[in-house]
């Protein structure tokens, strides 16, 4: 993997990043969440080599020689996961394929690192190979950005994204010499698509049964239902874009390990909530995708941290119409949460009625964006809002860390981070308040640290932001 030299001179930028950790290490914040427990009674988190030794209870129990830091008024967390995004066509200031390189691939994983993320999933926009090369190159040099993973996208010969993105992806295929989309019209095609994916680490499938508002052939049930048959008989995880709830119902039968689009206007009743619980069956429910595009977003202060000044402008042209009421005079932070407060009080009431009936029954649902399948719905950014969505709809601020955290981890495959216990990977953040409390505490960080090591985040603010 080619990294630009644009890319080696952030790197050198990075001072702390440098040597590889390796004595110990122990961080004590006012807080620990696991990802799965609450520590409060002064415990240190203890690494060694980018990975977790374990959560101490007293200073006494450290090894001799650790390095120690108090971090008065803190919390710690999981660094976050978003389970369904799409990497390399959206860049600070344009989308398209175009902008699929190597170079823009990182400077989109250093956008995710910037605001805590450890890992995305790519899905099924993406030449995997190019991804998995891209996604050893990091953890091979230990970059500072988050990794990686990509899926095979299925859908009948030639169709799948919608209509637009389809076209950018056609051109990243001829440009890249390589499939990313692979077209399933009989059963026959079956054996050959997964002989192509069986060897590969990590493998995923991504199947569009969508038909476009009937612009695309919809993926055909006995095709999908004898591919996920076959891909859960070799361990490959097929995960599924699906229209409305009878297709969801459908292909719950078939036995795909989630959905990215919780389609909750359908109305995600009480026996299918029941459904999707029971089979273990994770769903993304996807509702920032279209609450955010309708914000002025321009001045909000998160957002501000990783886009040029050009792309704020342009930005500034959206006008906020949900409501008639008078928006108050107030900061940009107010400004902003006002707005989606705003959109998800009048979300359709099917739609809090599917999320709450979803968290009753005790559905998997995971954090995911769906960033970059279209224009400027941003890496990282995206995902805090969609925790705030989570909660606002009747999630504990708990629940949506851990959606966030360990229960994407485990979805995905990734037994070696997602949550802070020993053995896994030290990923993790520092808030300045108690997300517990406030999940838009997650939007006020402090610090991230990959692999045990801090994230010289104004070097990536920086880049970012040069016009």
């Amino acid at each position: 993997m080619r990294i630009t030299y644009l890319w080696l001179v952030v790197i050198v930028l990075l001072p702390a990043l440098a040597n590889a950790q390796s004595a110990f290490m122990a961080l004590q914040p006012d807080r620990i969440f696991s990802g799965e427990t609450l520590y409060e009674s002064g415990e240190w988190l203890l690494i060694k080599e980018g990975h977790v030794v374990g959560i101490i209870s007293t200073e006494a129990e450290l090894p001799p020689g650790t390095e120690k830091q108090q971090l008065k008024g803190k919390t710690m967390i999981p660094a976050l996961i978003d389970g369904h995004a799409h990497l390399g066509y959206q860049s600070v200031n344009s989308w398209g394929a175009q902008n699929y390189n190597d170079a823009n691939l990182l400077d989109n994983l250093s956008q995710y690192a910037y605001y805590g993320f450890s890992t995305v999933f790519s899905a099924g926009s993406d030449p995997v190979a190019f991804i998995n090369e891209l996604r050893a190159t990091i953890e091979l040099e230990s970059l500072p950005v988050a990794t990686p993973l990509a899926a095979y996208g299925v859908a009948p010969k030639g169709y799948g994204p919608n209509n637009t993105f389809l076209d950018e992806i056609r051109i990243v295929e001829a440009k890249q010499e390589t499939n990313i989309l692979f077209g399933l019209d009989q059963i026959s095609d079956i054996q050959t698509l997964l002989n192509a994916v069986e060897p590969k680490r990590d493998a995923i499938i991504k199947i569009w049964v969508d038909d476009r508002a009937g612009t695309q052939p919809k993926l055909a049930e006995p095709l999908y239902t004898e591919l996920v048959d076959q891909a859960n008989r070799t361990g490959i995880k097929v995960v599924a874009h699906q229209q409305d709830s009878d297709d969801t119902v459908r292909l719950v039968k078939a036995g795909v390990a989630g959905f990215l689009h919780g389609r909750f206007e359908d109305e995600l009743g009480e026996g299918l909530s029941r459904s999707l619980a029971e089979s273990n069956t994770f769903v993304i429910p996807n509702l920032g995708l279209s609450l955010l595009r309708r914000m002025t977003i321009a001045e909000d202060p998160l957002l501000i941290e990783t886009l040029p000044p050009a792309t704020l402008s342009r930005l500034g042209s959206r006008v906020f119409a949900e409501t008639e009421k008078t928006i108050p005079a107030s900061n940009s932070n107010d400004l902003i949460r006002w707005q989606l407060d705003q959109l998800i009080s009048n979300l359709d009431a099917s739609i809090k009625r599917s999320f709450g009936s979803a968290i009753e029954r005790g559905v998997p649902i995971i954090l995911g964006t769906d960033a970059g399948a279209l224009p400027d719905h941003f890496f990282g950014y995206t995902g805090h809002k969609e925790l705030e969505i989570f909660v606002a709809l009747g999630m504990t601020p708990e629940q949506a860390i851990r959606a966030a955290t360990y229960a994407a981890a485990s979805r995905l495959g990734l037994n070696d981070r997602g949550l802070l216990e020993k053995g896994r990977r030290a990923d993790f953040l520092l808030l300045n308040s108690n997300p517990l409390n406030d999940i838009r505490a997650t939007q006020d960080i402090h610090a991230v640290f990959l692999r045990g090591i801090k994230l010289d985040r104004q070097a990536i603010s920086r880049r970012l932001t040069q016009d």
